[in-house]
């Protein structure tokens, strides 16, 4: 099987994090932007895009995927919600600091929409 492997876009929370405190950025955070960057480029591909970010306390609306980042990266674990078409919405837990198993769990809806599939169908180690 054939990977197409993206490299996330550089994150303005990682430059100020460099600049305010001289934090570099480690391997794994290196791999958990890409793996987290090629979810959201995979699951465009199935239909479903970033809508907002659930810190724990209050829900972000995001853009895109980008936008999702800077917000995940400035935490140790968030929800990413992804909207169908449909306007159904689904969410993802994101656990950071787990490597490969930054993808925790994700929510399986009432209706099927193809969205626990395309979850299934997500392998991180392809792109680790």
């Amino acid at each position: 099987m054939n990977v197409v492997i993206h490299q996330p876009p550089a994150l303005n929370h990682d430059a100020m994090m460099a600049k305010r405190f001289g934090m570099r950025m480690t391997a794994n955070g290196r791999l958990e932007r890409r793996l987290v960057w090629n979810l959201c480029e995979h699951l465009k591909a199935a239909g479903f895009n970033p809508s907002s970010v659930f810190d724990g306390d209050e829900h972000v609306a995001v853009a895109d995927a980008k936008a999702a980042m800077e917000l995940i990266f400035d935490l140790d674990e968030a929800l990413l919600f992804v909207k169908a078409a449909s306007g159904a919405e689904h969410w993802i837990t994101l656990v950071l600091g787990n490597g490969t198993d930054i993808v925790s769990d994700w929510g399986v809806p009432e209706v099927p929409d193809g969205f626990d599939e395309a979850m299934n169908a997500f392998d991180a180690e392809l792109y680790a």
